[in-house]
């Protein structure tokens, strides 16, 4: 005869744990999932933040690349504009006589950088002063550059001159022999002497040194 095996009886309880211990292993694996989707999502958000931050900074950079070369080109230009140096020559019109006891036809020029500008004529014989007027078409022209002494334009050195507007294209200059005071208008000083001098109507092309 062969013995009997012992009969073992399981706990009742025993079943019910193992579901229990079943289902809280389920439970964790199931959180520690929506744990790491959760994650996952929270880098995927961050990174399209950090990449749309970083597409922002560099369309900021490069439209302030743009603005800064646009206004460093202005004010290149702007300085280039006002620092380049332009020279008008100034000659006796057309069919006009050289005095008695001249040597040679009397010149002057005008250089200027800007509205500051300095005159200077190879000679000054009139018995009272020159006033010097820059003649252009356009409001604000004519325009009075000041009246001058003979004296102070024979010195060789020439005199200051603040222009009375913009020298543009197509302007030139007129230089009256005038009385004290100057006229207020080419007009009048005209019909009360004559051109001296005159420049050629301004091309930038070939006045700027």
């Amino acid at each position: 005869m062969q013995p009997q095996e012992p009969n073992l009886a399981l706990p009742s309880w025993l079943p019910w744990a193992t579901i229990a211990c079943l289902a809280a292993l389920l439970a964790c694996a199931s959180e520690l999932w929506i744990v790491e989707k959760a994650r996952n999502r929270l880098l995927r958000e961050e990174n399209l933040l950090a990449a749309a931050a970083l597409k922002g900074a560099q369309n900021q950079l490069e439209a302030e690349r743009i603005l800064d070369g646009r206004e460093l080109g202005e004010a290149k230009a702007s300085a280039s504009r006002a620092g380049e140096l332009r020279i008008a020559l100034l000659s006796p019109p057309e069919g006009t006589r050289p005095e008695a006891g001249s040597k040679a036809p009397p010149w002057g020029v005008v250089v200027w950088r800007g509205r500051q500008a300095l005159l200077e004529i190879s000679e000054a014989t009139g018995p009272g002063g020159y006033q010097l007027w820059l003649d252009g078409s356009g409001p604000g022209y004519p325009a009075d550059c000041g009246t001058y002494g003979a004296s102070s334009l024979g010195s060789g050195g020439g005199v200051p001159v603040a222009l009375g507007a913009p020298v543009a294209p197509g302007c030139r200059f007129l230089l009256f022999a005038v009385k004290a005071g100057g006229t207020a208008s080419p007009r009048e000083a005209r019909s009360a002497g004559s051109i001296v001098l005159a420049s050629l109507p301004y091309t930038e092309r070939i006045s700027t040194r």
